[in-house]
């Protein structure tokens, strides 16, 4: 009796991405990766799930379903709105403890300017635990003031800060960079097609003046020749 025995090989498997959850085609919802990464990228600019909702063009009801389905996308809707909502504190704490530009009018005309801490502001952050040294559970460096707010810093897709200011100057010089390469080999293909372009000229004039020195060899032959042959007749003529 023959005896079979199979063995089982675990193949290893890749980590899953919880942004590509669902299959290669489209759902039948709407909710694409495109979508997906729009929404997160708007909820934690924002910390605004109807403004998310508009920017991915996906109703607040399709999305919260989502959410109730898929933990992965859960646990990432969680992390983007707390990274919007530290920017939001950040404000309010500005707003509580400086204060907000106020402009008087009387008569259509600006009479005063007042700068007033908002104490109902500041009572919610007392309220909150938002004061201080934290926000929430998180640590004074992980939060944007309103300066940086102002100055365009923000929190980008792993909670770090980053100054879009410096993003763009970095694009632009990366792209000053290429551009002045791309012109340097223009220049540089110029200045070649240029020189064999002079190269053929200066062969072809080369052998025009080979081909006219020629001629002139043997027009010069020729023309002995003639002068060869009419002494000869003459000699002939007068014996």
């Amino acid at each position: 009796m023959t005896t079979h025995v199979m063995t089982t090989v675990n193949m290893a498997k890749k980590p899953r991405n919880p942004l590509t959850n669902s299959p290669r085609k489209p759902r039948h919802d709407g909710w694409t990766e495109a979508r997906k990464k729009t929404f997160l990228a708007v909820l934690r600019e924002s910390g605004c799930v109807a403004d998310a909702c508009r920017v991915a063009g996906i109703s607040t009801t399709s999305a919260y379903r989502l959410r109730r389905r898929d933990p992965a996308m859960a646990e990432l809707w969680d992390a983007a709105l707390a990274d919007g909502l530290r920017g939001l504190v950040a404000v309010a704490h500005e707003h509580a403890t400086i204060g907000k530009e106020t402009v008087i009018y009387r008569g259509g005309a600006e009479v005063e300017r007042r700068v007033a801490p908002s104490d109902s502001l500041m009572a919610l952050l007392i309220k909150r635990g938002d004061l201080g040294g934290r926000i929430g559970s998180r640590t004074a460096d992980q939060v944007i003031t309103w300066e940086e707010w102002q100055d365009g810093v923000r929190f980008d897709a792993e909670g770090k800060k980053i100054d879009e200011r410096e993003e763009a100057e970095q694009v632009r010089a990366s792209l000053d960079r290429k551009l002045d390469a791309m012109r340097r080999g223009f220049l540089a293909r110029d200045a070649r097609e240029r020189e064999a372009e002079n190269a053929r000229l200066h062969a072809a004039e080369e052998r025009i003046r080979a081909a006219e020195q020629r001629a002139a060899e043997l027009e010069a032959r020729n023309a002995a020749g003639r002068g060869g042959r009419g002494e000869a007749s003459e000699r002939h003529s007068a014996s």
